[in-house]
């Protein structure tokens, strides 16, 4: 990770005056290189991010995190990379290692397939982990477009709500959270597992407003569900879930080590499209050069959109300690 002359001025003059000195950041994937098996190709081009850089030691976490803010404490919850190319057995194993030896600094939750028994979800609670990461990718049903209750099956929001604890769900579905189907399970899922706490990643993938205008309407008061931005550099989005859904139902994530490439996100209607310098196969997108050389990284990208949704709301400073650090602190009993 190099940091750059325009990476201080960004951090110096247009976040660090707003951020609040203790932060925690709900959304971060821990896994080493040996952990992932080889991915094909064409499973590449599934998913943008996949090609981007998936693994982070604890090691690597700290360093980034001592150069992304170095004058902050910053506490994760943190867990592995669901894909299924990964040993998760290993990569659960790591993940929670780490957080036992960073205890002040980390909690973790525990990747899991939809055909685990419930009693490895049972015993991976008394071990420590706080909760459950499913995702859509673990799901091998053959289903094209499975749904939530694929991903995360009944049983284990049944041991989930029990143990009252967290599940970290990435939606299904090309229509992210406006998706009807995901509508009425978020729904359905909170008044079934009313003890579980989840945590809808990205806003459900709204990165576009159009998609949480479409959604976050009919999810108001829902009192255990929660809302991370990890990834969401949009500031409508941001604002538009605040106002909508309530200031203690937004928490900031960071999803790294992904967001720490650089470049910026357009937003047309429900379509984004990412810029950046790295040499990827999909960034087709390039500007010139001397537009690319102050690029800065996508978490500070993230930042100043969280930043301009809270400026808009008003008393930001408030506004970004309860979405940086009061909401989580009292999510996960760290204050």
């Amino acid at each position: 990770m190099e940091v750059r002359p325009v990476d201080q001025r960004v951090y110096t003059e247009e976040l660090r005056p707003w951020l609040p000195s203790t932060v925690i950041d709900a959304h971060v994937h821990i896994g080493l290189a040996e952990h992932i098996g080889p991915i094909s190709e064409e499973r590449k081009k599934e998913n943008w991010a996949y090609e981007v850089g998936l693994d982070q030691s604890w090691e690597d976490l700290w360093r980034y995190l001592r150069a992304l803010f170095p004058d902050l404490e910053v506490r994760v919850l943190a867990f592995g990379i669901p894909l299924r190319e990964v040993d998760l057995e290993r990569n659960n194993e790591y993940v929670l290692d780490g957080a036992s030896r960073f205890s002040q600094y980390a909690k973790a939750l525990y990747v899991s397939r939809p055909d685990y028994p419930a009693s490895m979800l049972e015993s991976a609670f008394s071990r420590g982990f706080l909760g459950v990461k499913p995702y859509p990718d673990l799901v091998l049903s053959g289903k094209e477009e499975p749904g939530v209750y694929d991903v995360v099956p009944r049983h284990h929001l049944e041991l989930v709500n029990r143990r009252a604890g967290i599940v970290m769900l990435h939606l299904p579905k090309k229509g992210r959270i406006a998706d009807p189907d995901n509508i009425r399970d978020l729904i359905d899922l909170s008044h079934t597992y009313p003890s579980a706490k989840i945590i809808v990643a990205h806003v459900g993938r709204s990165f576009c407003l159009p998609t949480a205008q479409s959604a976050l309407p009919a999810l108001v008061g829902l009192p255990n569900v929660w809302y991370d931005i990890a990834a969401v550099m949009n500031p409508d989005v941001i604002e538009y879930a605040i106002r909508t859904l309530g200031l203690d139902r937004v928490l900031y994530g960071s999803d790294l080590p992904i967001t720490l490439i650089r470049g910026y996100r357009e937003h047309i209607g429900e379509i984004y499209i990412n810029y950046t310098d790295g040499d990827y196969s999909w960034n087709t997108n390039r500007k010139p050069p001397d537009v690319e050389a102050n690029y800065t990284y996508y978490l500070y990208e993230e930042l100043k959109a969280l930043i301009a949704a809270a400026r808009r709301i008003g008393n930001a400073r408030a506004v970004l300690r309860k979405v940086m650090f009061d909401n989580a602190a009292e999510l996960l009993g760290w204050k």
